[in-house]
């Protein structure tokens, strides 16, 4: 009997050809191996969580305040199933959003029936 060895199989792959671990689909692998060692990725921010920062900082401006609870609330339900960072810009959109509307909303009612 003679013993024959598939053609096909590189010993030195651990894993098999295309196969991408979870969580690491965005990632280049040429940046993460490309120096010594393992080189850490780039952090990547959702961008929803920028536009709520952005929207935060325009807060003051009537409704805007609530756009950015909106998307910071949006942006909260996107970063549960990812990777990516922006939770803390998230949640200052929500927060600061949410107390600017209540604060214009009370500013509305007391401007409309005091008068």
């Amino acid at each position: 009997m003679s013993q024959q060895q598939p053609v096909d199989i590189d010993p030195t792959r651990i894993v098999p050809e295309g196969f991408v671990f979870p969580g690491t689909e965005v990632l280049d692998p040429r940046e993460i191996f490309a120096g010594p060692g393992y080189q850490a990725p780039r952090q990547r921010t959702d961008p929803v969580a920028t536009i709520s920062l952005i929207l935060t900082v325009l807060a003051p401006v009537p409704f805007l305040g609530a756009l950015a609870a909106l998307s910071g609330w949006w942006a909260l339900r996107r970063l549960r199933g990812s990777y990516a960072t922006g939770h803390a810009q998230a949640w200052l959109g929500v927060i600061v959003g949410s107390a600017t509307t209540v604060g214009w909303l009370w500013m509305w009612w007391i401007t409309s029936y005091t008068a």
